[in-house]
């Protein structure tokens, strides 16, 4: 059952003057199609699934998006030069940190391109002004710096080596030292497009599932979770995993699987994700509804994404 959702919105003028507007929704507040873009006051409670569990959240400002909006995106700088496409996004698996973009440089459809690293820090989703369906890749970065940046293979493996020929080029932002895999050993990069149909099993090694997709919260540097494709045992449907409750590792094949601390029983009576309700899936409600289900916290409880990098032209 969607939970019911009390908002107290703090609306603004353009005189600045601000008017508080409590509004009361079940599951689910209206959003452009294909984007959440969600401000909340303090006051936000949402009650859960799990009987009896309420939770109390901060203000936070996010959009999400799923990857397949993000990948092959074209990205341009200041001056409206564009620097090549986004063809995949390197994410540490521990974390769900996106810490690198591949950029598709140069060729002609598909043949001759580089492949260039750059930082994902320097890259920004911004929402089209006129069109709610689309978004924009925008960047500080020059040609000449996509130009020096390091090279990479497609799909291979990324090694140490690799990051510190990003760190040398572009210098070393304090977010990349992040302990992001929390003492669960040396980070693991993997392309976001490669987690798509990885194995997710049980604590048991019992098949779960397939991973069909990864949401991202690209202005907050993560991934916010993965859609499952459940089998029969696990109640034949989609269901929204957050991040935190995923383990990405390459099997003895370079194959990339994941595991769940949950357990395959629990899945059957878990929020099912809506493909056609793009808006509920892409909101704080939602994010709220899957979390205290599996008991996690939702991304931005974690300090290193609790806040949204400004837009192009916005103030920090």
């Amino acid at each position: 059952m969607t939970p019911d959702v009390t908002l107290d919105l703090e609306l603004s003028s353009a005189s600045s003057s601000k008017e508080r507007l409590p509004v009361k929704t079940h599951g689910s507040f209206f959003v452009p199609a294909a984007l959440a873009l969600i401000v909340l006051d303090a006051n936000v409670t949402a009650q859960s699934a799990a009987p009896g569990a309420v939770r109390q959240e901060e203000p936070h400002v996010f959009a999400l998006y799923p990857a397949s909006k993000v990948i092959g995106l074209d990205l341009r700088n200041e001056s409206e030069k564009d620097l090549g496409d986004i063809g995949d996004l390197l994410i540490e698996t521990h974390s769900g940190e996106i810490r690198y973009a591949a950029l598709d440089v140069g060729g002609f459809l598909g043949v001759g391109e580089d492949h260039r690293v750059v930082p994902w820090s320097l890259i920004r989703i911004v929402p089209d002004e006129k069109d709610a369906d689309k978004c924009h890749a925008r960047t500080s970065l020059t040609e000449q710096q996509v130009k020096a940046a390091p090279k990479c293979k497609v799909k291979e493996r990324i090694d140490a080596d690799l990051e510190k020929s990003v760190d040398a080029s572009f210098g070393k932002h304090e977010s990349w030292a992040y302990d992001e895999t929390g003492g669960k050993g040396d980070a693991v990069l993997a392309w976001c497009s490669r987690m798509d149909g990885a194995l997710v099993r049980d604590p048991a090694g019992r098949d779960v599932g397939t991973v069909k997709h990864v949401v991202l919260a690209p202005a907050n540097d993560c991934a916010a979770y993965a859609v499952i494709d459940t089998k029969k045992e696990a109640g034949n449907k989609l269901v929204a995993l957050p991040w935190s409750r995923l383990a990405f590792a390459y099997d003895g094949e370079n194959k990339l699987t994941a595991t769940t601390p949950v357990e395959i029983a629990r899945f059957a009576a878990a929020p099912e994700y809506d493909k056609k309700d793009w808006k509920r899936m892409s909101s704080t409600a939602w994010m709220n509804e899957i979390t205290t289900y599996y008991a996690c916290d939702p991304f931005w409880k974690t300090p290193r994404f609790a806040t949204a990098r400004p837009k192009p032209g916005e103030k920090p």
